[in-house]
């Protein structure tokens, strides 16, 4: 988002492009590029280095219980490991996503890769955790018929699937910046990209849908678990869950609200609903501030995997207690 000379021009300027080019050019961006870069060095660099200490932990961590073959926990610990794999993707396209915006004119063919990895990170973490959060909902809500549909092959393939899908809808990012006369990484989207056609697919699709998806699962869930606080004996496995369920949602809205309303804010501008320059270049600097810090989403996410690990732990020191065998049956009721 150098300016809007190089965020729209995509070729010969030709009607509304040409109106909108010529609009832009009294309009600098230069003081938020160069803003901007200070900001990405000082945050991508620690979120690199703790998101993939951190991320490697959780996967260790949660290949454990799979390890044990604890049926209970084996669905939410394939959940939690594709999430973590899709937060490494994320953290090991940072360091590029910071040298390529750096360098001018970015490679194409490295940009474009770079791009691939940073978007379907993101949409595959939406995915994941709107899924976690579906997951959960039905375990606590539909215990016996969740134990007999919820076997860890089932698991695997949900989340096959989501690579999939996400993979499939990064095929228009090898389009992003269409015809450029200077190509920068993560700038010069094209006017195509920003089109209705586009942008309002993935808005509902990889945004909205999932977020209202999870807001209501989590809601449900802990008002299900709150309702049993004086029937319910072991109300320390019932708090962790809720610690879990809530520590999810808050990292989901902080981590991609922000850039999603940027996105919005932006389509504004590039279909000529903001023309004030004051606004385009606020909205310019909110829209990267968002995606810059919505990188430590990878980090965040520890703190869900802490509140499941501990929630693990409960559960198992319980049965020990109680001299029980780990089953589905006896612990379906509120773990994912």
């Amino acid at each position: 988002m150098t300016s809007h000379r190089s965020l729209s021009y995509t070729g010969p300027p030709e009607g509304k492009n040409m109106s909108w080019l010529n609009g832009s050019d009294n309009c600098s961006f230069s003081d938020v590029d160069e803003l901007m870069k200070t900001v990405q060095m000082a945050v991508h660099i620690p979120t690199f280095l703790l998101g993939l200490l951190l991320n490697l932990l959780a996967i260790r961590g949660f290949r454990t219980f799979l390890r044990k073959r604890w049926p209970e926990y084996a669905a939410t610990s394939i959940y939690m490991i594709n999430l973590a794999v899709f937060d490494l993707l994320l953290v090991l396209s940072l360091p590029f996503k910071v040298a390529l915006v750096q360098t001018t004119p970015s490679l194409p063919f490295l940009c474009t890769l770079t791009e691939c990895f940073y978007f379907v990170s993101m949409y595959g973490s939406i995915f994941t955790i709107c899924f976690i959060s579906l997951d959960r909902f039905l375990a606590i809500r539909y215990p016996i018929l969740v134990s007999y549909c919820r076997s860890p092959r089932k698991i695997f393939g949900i989340c096959f699937t989501i690579w999939v899908l996400v993979w499939a809808g990064s095929i228009p990012i090898y389009n992003f910046h269409g015809r450029v006369g200077e190509y920068r990484c993560f700038h010069n989207m094209s006017n195509d990209t920003w089109s209705a056609k586009v942008f309002f697919p993935l808005e509902v699709f990889g945004f909205l849908l999932p977020m209202g998806i999870m807001g209501f699962c989590s809601y449900r869930s802990i008002h299900i678990l709150l309702g049993r606080w004086d029937n319910h004996q072991d109300w320390g496995q019932q708090r962790a869950c809720v610690w879990t369920i809530a520590s999810s949602l808050v990292v989901f809205v902080v981590s991609f609200l922000p850039v999603h309303l940027g996105f919005f804010l932006q389509f504004l501008v590039r279909n000529d609903f903001i023309v004030e320059c004051g606004a385009k270049q606020n909205i310019s600097l909110f829209l990267q501030l968002s995606l810059c810090f919505s990188n430590i989403n990878c980090c965040l996410d520890v703190f869900c995997y802490y509140f499941v690990i501990k929630e693990f732990r409960t559960g198992i020191v319980a049965r020990q207690h109680s001299g029980d065998q780990l089953t589905p049956q006896g612990t379906m009721t509120i773990r994912g």
